[in-house]
């Protein structure tokens, strides 16, 4: 038997974003019931963590992004419109903005004085609005499903 290479990938839609779920609600969970650091420490080691935490937080994120944003396979996997994919793609990019566009706000906090705020609080609406339009394009294509149901 053949397989097409559609199909193999298509057949990974469904298991990539589970695994990006997975992994963000493994450091969601995590995150929560960390424990403060202890009296008297300069908070290293819980500051790390975190920092790990973030890193595998943005991993899971864009596993999931990315996940949804394969095509599906012939007979299974969820079939995205084009607008639906179009913000999965903003998703999986925005960390790369994100990260570029912190770089950008310190060389500009530290170059232009006064407007590196301006620039950190641009670098947040973008980190924000990805998880939003992986939730907007998911509920959208909930809402397609249960109007063509009912």
């Amino acid at each position: 038997m053949r397989w097409s290479l559609r199909a193999v990938l298509g057949s990974l839609q469904l298991p990539v974003a589970g695994a990006g779920v997975a992994l963000l609600a493994f450091v969601w969970r995590t995150a929560v019931t960390m424990p403060p650091p202890p009296p008297g420490s300069d908070g290293f080691a819980h500051g790390l963590a975190g920092f790990f935490l973030l890193v595998f937080g943005v991993a899971g994120f864009v596993l999931l992004a990315g996940g949804l944003l394969i095509p599906p396979g012939p007979g299974y996997g969820v079939e995205f419109t084009r607008n639906q994919r179009w913000l999965f793609a903003y998703a999986l990019v925005s960390p790369a903005l994100a990260v570029g566009g912190f770089l950008a706000t310190v060389v500009a906090s530290s170059a232009l004085g006064g407007l590196g705020g301006l620039a950190g609080s641009a670098v947040s609406l973008v980190v924000l609005t990805a998880p939003l339009a992986v939730l907007v394009g998911v509920g959208w294509k909930g809402a397609q499903l249960a109007a063509a149901r009912f």
